[in-house]
C-alpha cells in the first residue's frame, strides 16, 4: 500500500484567528507488527539464536553471567535480520550468514554496553543496563570480552574489513556528537546508520553476491538506518532541535529507503524489506 505522507491540521492562530496549514510528517498505511514481518525467516532467526547463545558462552562463572544478561535483554534483532534478509535476496541464509550475524549483533552489543557507561545510563530497553545491573568496570570488560570474541569468529576478511571500519566510524560519530556545530546527519549516520549498512553488505557477501549486489542492497541499508534513527528522535530526541531535524527529514529518507529498494531485485524477499521500512517509520517504540 503506498503511504499517504502528509496530513494537514488547522491550527487557529488565538490572536488574529487566522488559519494556518501546517504539514505534519505522518504515514497511513496497513503497518504489519515485527512478528508477522519476520515470520518468513522464522526459522533461520532461531538458528541465529542458537549460534549467537553459543558464542556468548565465556569461561569463567562472572562472565558467564554477564553474557547471560545481555542475552536476557535482547533487542528487536533487527541488525541481524538485515543480515539474513540480505543473503536471501542473493541466495541461501548458511553458515557464513549466521556467522555474519552474530558478528554484527555481539560488535552491537558491546557498543551499547559501553555507550550506557559512557553516557551514564541506568537502563537499557527499559530494564537495568550492564552498568547498573554489575558496575561500570564489570562493564566496560563486558563490552571488550564481545568485542574479542566477535573477533575470533570465522568471517571472511572482506566481512571483516567491512565490519573494522563500521566500528571505527561509530567511534567517530560517538565522540563527534559532544562536539559544538557537529552535523546532525552525519553523526546518525555514523553512529548508526552505517551498521545497518554495513548488515546488508555482509549478508549479501556470506552467499557470495556481486559487487554490484552487494553495492545495492548496502544503499538501501543506508538509508534504511538514517531512516531508523531519525524515527528514534521524533520518538525520544535529547534535544528539542534534533527532534525538529528528525521530523523535517523523514519523508525524504522514508522516499530514499523504499527508492533504493526499488532498484532491488523483486521478490518476496524485497516485500519484507518493504514492510520493515514502513514499520521502522511508524513504529512507536
Amino acid at each position: 500500500m503506498i503511504p499517504v505522507r502528509f496530513m494537514v491540521q488547522i491550527v487557529l492562530d488565538n490572536n488574529a484567528k487566522i488559519a494556518n496549514i501546517v504539514q505534519i510528517y505522518s504515514y497511513f498505511c496497513a503497518v504489519k507488527n515485527l512478528n508477522d514481518i519476520i515470520h518468513p525467516i522464522a526459522a533461520d532467526l532461531l538458528r541465529f539464536e542458537a549460534y549467537f547463545e553459543q558464542t556468548l558462552r565465556a569461561e569463567t562463572a562472572p562472565m558467564d553471567a554477564i553474557m547471560g544478561y545481555v542475552k536476557e535483554t535482547q533487542g528487536k534483532r533487527l541488525r541481524p535480520i538485515l543480515v539474513l534478509l540480505s543473503a536471501r535476496l542473493f541466495g541461501e541464509i548458511n553458515e557464513k550468514t549466521l556467522c555474519a550475524a552474530t558478528f554484527v549483533e555481539m560488535v552491537h552489543s558491546a557498543t551499547l554496553i559501553h555507550d550506557d557507561v559512557v553516557d551514564d545510563s541506568e537502563q537499557r530497553r527499559g530494564q537495568a543496563s550492564v552498568k547498573t545491573r554489575f558496575d561500570s568496570r564489570a562493564a566496560v570488560l563486558a563490552g571488550d570480552y564481545l568485542l574479542a570474541k566477535a573477533m575470533l569468529l570465522p568471517n571472511d576478511n572482506a566481512i571483516l574489513q567491512e565490519m573494522l571500519h563500521t566500528a571505527a566510524a561509530m567511534s567517530e560519530g560517538e565522540l563527534m556528537q559532544n562536539q559544538q556545530n557537529a552535523n546532525y546527519l552525519e553523526i546518525i549516520t555514523r553512529k548508526t546508520a552505517l551498521l545497518m549498512r554495513s548488515c546488508c553488505a555482509m549478508g549479501a557477501m556470506s552467499v557470495r553476491a556481486s559487487q554490484e549486489q552487494v553495492q545495492q542492497i548496502a544503499d538501501f541499508g543506508l538509508h534504511f538506518g538514517i531512516l531508523f534513527q531519525l524515527r528514534d528522535d521524533i520518538l525520544d530526541a535529547d534535544s528539542p532541535e534534533n527532534k525538529r531535524l528528525a521530523e523535517a527529514l523523514c519523508p525524504e529518507y522514508f522516499d530514499k529507503t523504499l527508492k533504493a529498494l526499488s532498484r532491488l531485485p523483486q521478490s518476496s524477499t524485497t516485500e519484507i524489506l518493504e514492510q520493515l521500512t514502513h514499520f521502522c517509520a511508524n513504529r512507536m517504540s
